[in-house]
């Protein structure tokens, strides 16, 4: 029994510690999230044709033969400029293609002439906490097609999964230890209740 509880407890203490860091992200970004401390509502259109207006640079592309959607298209193209991010959609027709891209630290406009094979980039760089909104809100439910179309950004996303799962351990195991502790039980029960009453009201006063 005592290497049960043990057990028990390692992975309650192990889980948590992994997870922490990743609580932390997400913890500091949804309140910022919440209470709009910073500008972080933006005008998606503006900066990703804010490329005809600002050019930091133009590189020349070709269009291989093995591209055959507009998402491979895109891909291409990035790889050819050594532009590296996540592809938040794609824009345009078989004269131009827009292609805003977005990573930790930057967002990156760039408008591929696809006649001339000229690509034109405008790069901008972003805070601190507008980095955590974005490890926030990445991969996301937007845009399902192209999620995720970005190496970093599926390594993040399968980071995440296992956080979730890490906290769904540290809650078992919580509630295993927590139960084990005889004299921690009323306590407990009361703190179950309470955090019952609370999902219950919000669910209930959302669906009203």
């Amino acid at each position: 029994m005592k290497n049960y509880h043990r057990k028990v407890r390692d992975i309650h203490l192990y889980a948590g510690l992994f997870i922490s860091p990743f609580i932390l992200v997400f913890s500091i970004s949804a309140i910022i999230l919440n209470h709009n401390f910073i500008q972080w509502q933006e005008n998606w259109e503006e900066w990703t044709f804010s490329v005809d207006d600002v050019v930091d640079e133009s590189v020349k592309f070709k269009l291989r033969s093995i591209a055959k959607t507009k998402i491979e298209y895109a891909k291409d193209i990035l790889e050819q400029l050594n532009v590296k991010g996540e592809i938040s959609n794609i824009f345009g027709d078989s004269i131009k293609l827009y292609i805003p891209v977005t990573k930790p630290g930057y967002r990156i406009s760039i408008k591929a002439d696809l006649l001339s094979g000229i690509a034109y980039i405008h790069s901008e760089k972003v805070s601190f906490w507008k980095k955590l909104i974005w490890l926030h809100k990445m991969p996301g439910p937007h845009n399902a097609i192209i999620r995720g179309n970005w190496t970093k950004t599926k390594f993040w996303s399968s980071l995440v999964d296992l956080s979730v799962i890490c906290l769904l351990l540290t809650s078992v195991t919580g509630v295993i230890l927590w139960y084990s502790f005889k004299g921690e039980r009323y306590l407990g029960l009361i703190a179950l209740f309470i955090g019952f009453i609370s999902i219950v009201s919000l669910i209930v006063g959302l669906s009203v």
